[in-house]
């Protein structure tokens, strides 16, 4: 009976360390990019900020809502924006 525990107890311990050693393994992974492909960090790479004509809200340029001449966080203060120019004229 002693045996049969102390297999069951070995067998635990493995899985648990198997368990352990794939987590690491796949963290470190997911951390380090791959040799073959090349390395395109978001992080390190910058991107142009442009400030809503409306609120005055900075947001990246890729987000930005363009009508030629300003730029808006949203299509609701871009059309907010003309039609307080229209009845201002």
């Amino acid at each position: 009976m002693k045996a049969i525990i102390f297999l069951i107890f070995i067998v635990f311990v493995f899985l648990i360390i198997r368990f352990t050693l794939n987590r690491i393994i796949e963290i470190r992974s997911k951390q380090q990019p791959l040799e073959d492909t090349p390395a395109t960090d978001k992080s390190t790479t910058s991107e142009s900020m442009v400030q809503c004509a409306q609120c005055g809200v900075h947001l990246p340029q890729s987000n930005a809502y363009y009508d030629g001449k300003d730029t808006f966080c949203s299509e609701g203060h871009m059309q907010d924006f003309h039609a307080k120019q229209k009845s201002a004229e």
